[in-house]
């Protein structure tokens, strides 16, 4: 309804009604495009970039002090 140039108040208050009557029908589709919306949430990139933070992380000395605690 805002897209269509209502007021975001005025939607705001039809759709209330409308939930009110019964008589909501909401849209199913989602175009969302943005950066991290549903439709384009960029895991590869949030992959790569955990991937670098957890590389500055030593953890192979911990895994070689455990193993001579182990041994």
């Amino acid at each position: 309804m805002v897209l269509k140039g209502m007021s975001f108040r005025d939607a705001y208050k039809q759709v209330g009604l409308d939930i009110e009557k019964g008589t909501f029908q909401p849209k199913k589709e989602v175009n969302h495009s943005h950066e991290g919306s549903i439709g384009n949430l960029q895991t590869d990139q949030i992959n790569r970039m955990m991937e670098d933070v957890l590389n500055q992380f030593q953890f192979e000395k911990v895994e070689q002090a455990i193993q001579s605690l182990l041994a």
